[in-house]
């Protein structure tokens, strides 16, 4: 029995660390555009997330070459005060789970605009300096489609759900960092004042003030605004499903 245990225990982990090598790849030819949010599915890639961060295998990969396909996001950290650079994607088409790989640039690495599509290749670490104490390091940033969107400061419609609800705290508890900065952001109508989680009831939620209409309860707007005096002062803000 103990044998056996080992074997399936060897099975379990050369199976997840190819996910984490070679579950992904890198389209080549010339970098398209798009102003569409793109967020990947990738079932595979979730389930190594869960099993990375939350299941305890992120030892066994300490030090491994890695390589991602996903949406690059910027997440604004106000309590370290640092950005924080990450490529994610959704599990499946229903997009109520997400993964999200935080990555360290190369030295004079070329970034594209948020939202672009890319792949991400380096050194899966250990670091505190990490948010989740793990992320890519040295990473070569390849883009595959270009988001020509529109841009703000905080760009939250180009975040996973999960990116977005922990840049909505850092503005809520830092709003000074981010004073009079523009941001977009995305979610589902709670109240006529307010936007909650896109796809969980009771994650979280978030008052706004906004002179124009508001779509029903429970549909999923976009909100553009600038945040002032701690408060999400929204300036558009359209029905997006």
């Amino acid at each position: 029995m103990k044998r056996s245990g080992t074997i399936l225990s060897i099975i379990l982990t050369v199976s997840i660390l190819l996910l984490l090598v070679g579950c992904s790849a890198s389209s080549g030819g010339d970098v398209e555009t798009s102003s569409e949010r793109q967020g990947p599915v990738n079932q595979t890639e979730y389930v190594l997330y869960e099993n990375v961060f939350y299941k305890g295998y992120a030892k066994n990969f300490d030090g491994k070459s890695v390589n991602k396909v996903g949406v690059f996001a910027i997440l604004h950290d106000a309590y370290n005060d640092v950005d924080r650079y990450y490529v994610w994607g959704y599990k499946d088409q229903t997009k109520c789970c997400d993964w999200q790989w935080e990555f360290v640039p190369k030295k004079g690495q070329k970034l594209p605009a948020v939202g672009s599509l890319v792949t991400v290749k380096g050194t899966f670490v250990s670091d505190d300096g990490a948010l989740d104490k793990y992320w890519i390091k040295d990473a070569k940033v390849t883009t595959n489609t270009i988001y020509t969107g529109p841009t703000y400061d905080v760009n939250m419609f180009v975040m996973s759900d999960t990116l977005e609800r922990v840049q909505l705290i850092n503005m809520n508890q830092f709003p000074d960092y981010f004073k009079d900065q523009t941001f977009s952001a995305y979610g589902r109508v709670k109240t006529m004042t307010s936007f909650q989680d896109p796809y969980y009831d009771g994650s979280w939620y978030y008052e706004f003030i906004y002179d124009g209409s508001v779509p029903a309860i429970g549909k999923m707007i976009l909100l553009t605004g600038t945040l002032t005096d701690g408060s999400l002062i929204i300036n558009t803000l359209e029905q997006i499903d």
